[in-house]
């Protein structure tokens, strides 16, 4: 969001504007989601994990609490306030071995002092959660050539473990199909007619899912994005 114009809807969702508030909440839920990711460690979705709604309570709490006359970037007083919430939650449900060991502020020194408590023993997991991070970024980057976000990811995934199966289903099919994933990657775009023939869905279904379909069909193909299938769940193979 430009200066002014974040500005501007800050100042607005401040003076009461509801309407300006939710459209900074919601243009800004990815970087919500990046930030608190980056601090628990792990990618976050926003139908699973508790952390995400502390944060989104943290985003909310910044916008009331920040000071455009302070001196400060909005979004660095973010990231401290979201972080601040987290450790607060981390440290009442006893969870903070899952936190980053690097603060996003090396200047809040509270919070310094409570990432270095954590083990030693971390270090290697952390090593790992960076290597993770990058993966994510750089699937983030691929998504977006075939006009996905994780925010359109988080609204179409499937509600109905059969609907997600079903899609699941699919996907595996789709990314088994070397012809039908090569017209994919060239255009772009989900091959709609070839893959009803190839599954037996509807066309409908199939349209629904699509930015699902695509997410899922290029962890599979993708050797790069194999670490991803955990967290979205994608099973080595599916019974009938």
């Amino acid at each position: 969001m430009q200066d002014k114009v974040l500005k501007d809807t800050l100042m607005s969702s401040q003076n009461g504007d509801t309407l300006a508030r939710e459209e900074l909440i919601r243009s800004h839920k990815e970087f919500i989601t990046r930030v608190s990711s980056k601090i628990c460690n792990r990618f976050l979705t926003w139908d699973n994990d508790d952390e995400l709604s502390i944060a989104l309570l943290a985003f909310n709490e910044a916008i009331d609490t920040f000071d455009s006359n302070g001196g400060a970037s909005f979004y660095s007083f973010v990231q401290m306030v979201i972080r601040r919430r987290l450790v607060d939650y981390f440290r009442k449900e006893g969870k903070h071995q899952h936190l980053s060991l690097s603060p996003l502020n090396p200047e809040d020194e509270e919070l310094s002092r409570y990432d270095l408590d954590a083990s030693q023993d971390q270090f290697q997991e952390n090593v790992n959660q960076n290597v993770f991070a990058g993966v994510v970024e750089n699937y983030v980057r691929v998504l977006c050539t075939y006009k996905v976000t994780l925010d359109d990811l988080v609204k179409v995934s499937p509600k109905h473990k059969d609907s997600k199966q079903t899609l699941i289903r699919a996907a595996l099919a789709l990314s088994d199909n070397s012809h039908l994933m090569e017209q994919l990657k060239t255009h772009k775009l989900l091959p709609i007619k070839e893959l009803e023939l190839l599954t037996g869905l509807k066309r409908k279904v199939l349209e629904k899912g699509r930015k699902y379909l695509i997410a899922l069909a290029l962890i599979q193909s993708e050797p790069e994005f194999y670490p991803l299938k955990t967290f979205m769940q994608i099973p080595e193979e599916m019974g009938e």
